[in-house]
């Protein structure tokens, strides 16, 4: 009866060794409106100022537990491949403030109180590269998909909608 006992618990430690690490990703898009341009503006050579387009601003952060070491070194948006820099977050939860109305700012959670590691992404310009076809049906299925390293070995994760928070207006 031990024996079984050791078995099968030696059973569970050596498959909790092989999967692969629990990452919570939280992810979100704002847009950022550019403000309007002066009428009868040129630049240097006389041509006529364009107003600048539409930008999107990501906040991503995964959370993960604290003995893991996770890299992450790949980022799909609305499949598109980004560049990334990564920063470890030192206190949680993680707010937003947003002050479009100055008078009434709003406080926002992008990451909820854990004792676990939060890592922010903050993304960069699209980047160029090939991917597999496999992870190509990854990206293709999920707005936000993440390749991470961990153990050497790579893993992805996804976040199948992303979540909008209110534009920010420039002036």
């Amino acid at each position: 009866m031990k024996k079984k006992l050791l078995i099968f618990i030696s059973l569970l430690i050596s498959l909790n060794l092989l999967s692969q690490p629990t990452v919570k990703v939280f992810a979100f898009e704002q847009e950022n409106l550019p403000g309007t341009k002066a009428v009868g503006v040129t630049d240097e050579n006389g041509n006529p100022v364009k107003r600048a387009a539409i930008k999107k601003d990501y906040f991503i952060y995964l959370s993960f537990n604290k003995t893991y070491n996770i890299v992450p070194v790949d980022v799909f948006i609305d499949g598109k491949p980004f560049r990334i820099q990564s920063a470890k977050i030192k206190k949680a939860p993680v707010y937003y403030v947003n002050k479009n109305i100055p008078s009434n700012a709003q406080r926002i959670t992008l990451v909820p109180a854990t004792a676990n590691k939060i890592i922010s992404l903050q993304v960069g310009e699209v980047a160029a590269g090939n991917v597999s076809s496999n992870v190509q049906k990854i990206i293709a299925k999920n707005d936000v998909v993440i390749g991470y390293l961990w153990k050497n070995k790579k893993y992805f994760t996804t976040v199948k909608e992303i979540k909008p928070l209110e534009p920010v207006a420039n002036e």
